[in-house]
């Protein structure tokens, strides 16, 4: 499964862990590369009609922390279509099912 689907099913099912009241939610999955961290921020957001899903990508490399970028945007629109957007983190999480099912 290509990382464009992955996002998408991974959005759905954050987007279905907002509770009725809830605005926001936040997850964050890590990894270890051997030469640095990678990570994986997830913004999950309510806004009237649709779930925003953002996705960020963090690394750290020889003890310096990089800058968090934005790597992907998913609108969850009534769980079923969606409005995918790439962010310009151009980066290739190699195990991004590993870090998705982490979320």
């Amino acid at each position: 499964m290509d990382q464009v689907k992955l996002l998408e099913m991974y959005a759905v099912r954050l987007a279905q862990r907002l509770g009725e009241n809830q605005k926001c939610l936040e997850f964050t999955a890590s990894r270890d590369t051997g030469y640095g961290i990678e990570t994986m921020l997830v913004e999950v957001r309510r806004n009237n009609q649709y779930v925003r899903v953002v996705y960020h990508y963090e690394g750290c490399h020889a003890n310096q922390k990089l800058l968090k970028r934005h790597y992907a945007s998913v609108l969850v629109i009534e769980e079923c279509s969606f409005d995918f957007t790439r962010g310009e983190a151009y980066t290739y999480f190699p195990d991004i099912e590993k870090l998705l099912e982490k979320l």
